[in-house]
């Protein structure tokens, strides 16, 4: 026979409640029967369907730990001898943080389980106990696992600079939360921005004008330089330092000196013009240029010939002092009129 369709199917609600007179047998019965099999599967598919099982499933380890898995909130509705139940917590807190509150106070103690409460959703330190968020080791723990977790912690410690100074060294998005005059604590930001160029975003606004500190960040992760100041990103002597250390920061300069680099690219690798091929890109180092020579030697050239045209100072090889460069220089579509340009020249 064909199938029955959607419409007139009897409908029942993964919370265990038989929402249609059409059913034969309302899910929620079964629940609250106490059928240990459909229970499993129903908290499989809701946790929370938890709440609707007798009191004798409610302290069953497995059906607990399997509705916490799919809800770590379930554990809510949990018997007290499965929230005292430390195997039941622990994957309760790996799936929401927030189910450190539902859990014993003996657990709420428990570094390993604050740990992983906070570092899934740093929000959760409000529900650690308080002698436990007063301890700088746990902090620490927590915020190297989740920056946020600094936000929801005691304000002596976002204000402590020796404390934030370890903090950012752990996770550098952690200067996020930190007291305002430590953003714009020089020594702080460049640990942050060390640790996670993208911290850069946090600091004040004159240390993200600091030629020092964006290349900390750039050093990092190319793209921090979306957070240095719009003078640097159009500075053609920064540009020539980014460049040498990663390739990546090519997009986040000004139109103007992204043109010059097409350029000088097409001039070196495409002498004869783009023709059909795609616009070309510089490489790693370790990897081959163009499937012609050495990437070292044409990504010197081409900083070589950016300096010259740019006016600046014969500048020293940084591959021959040992500098060893990272990251890629792409061309995306916004770049392709530059190379239609050149082809018309």
């Amino acid at each position: 026979p064909p199938p029955t369709p959607y419409w007139v199917r009897p409908r029942v609600s993964a919370m265990g409640l038989g929402d249609d007179h059409r059913s034969p047998a309302p899910l929620g019965r079964n629940l609250e029967r106490g059928d240990r099999s459909l229970g499993l599967c129903a908290v499989g598919c809701d946790g929370n369907a938890l709440k609707h099982l007798p009191a004798d499933l409610q302290a069953d380890k497995e059906v607990v730990l399997k509705a916490v898995h799919q809800n770590g909130l379930a554990l809510k509705y949990a018997a007290p001898v499965a929230r005292a139940d430390r195997q039941v917590v622990l994957r309760a807190v790996r799936q929401n943080g927030d189910a450190l509150q539902f859990a014993a106070p003996w657990l709420r103690r428990d570094v390993e389980v604050a740990v992983e409460a906070v570092s899934r959703t740093g929000e959760a330190s409000r529900h650690v106990d308080p002698d436990l968020r007063s301890d700088p080791q746990f902090q620490l723990a927590a915020i190297a696992g989740n920056h946020r977790a600094l936000a929801s912690a005691p304000p002596e410690f976002r204000e402590d600079r020796d404390f934030v100074l370890k903090a950012v060294s752990v996770n550098g998005l952690a200067l996020g939360h930190v007291a305002p005059e430590l953003q714009a604590d020089r020594e702080v930001v460049i640990r942050a921005v060390s640790q996670h160029g993208h911290a850069l975003q946090y600091a004040a606004a004159p240390l993200r004008e600091d030629v020092e500190v964006v290349l900390a960040a750039v050093a990092e992760r190319g793209h921090a330089l979306q957070h240095g100041s719009p003078a640097l990103r159009c500075d053609p002597g920064f540009a020539i330092k980014a460049l040498s250390m990663n390739g990546t920061v090519l997009q986040h300069l000004s139109e103007a000196l992204r043109t010059d680099v097409a350029e000088m690219i097409l001039l070196q690798i495409k002498p004869n013009g783009p023709k059909s091929a795609s616009v070309p890109y510089v490489q790693p180092k370790w990897a081959p240029f163009d499937g012609l020579v050495g990437a070292d030697g044409d990504l010197e050239a081409l900083l070589d010939m950016l300096t010259v045209k740019w006016g600046l100072p014969r500048r020293r090889s940084l591959l021959r002092c040992g500098f060893s460069h990272c990251g890629s220089i792409v061309f995306s579509s916004t770049t392709s009129p530059t190379s239609t340009a050149l082809t018309s020249s």
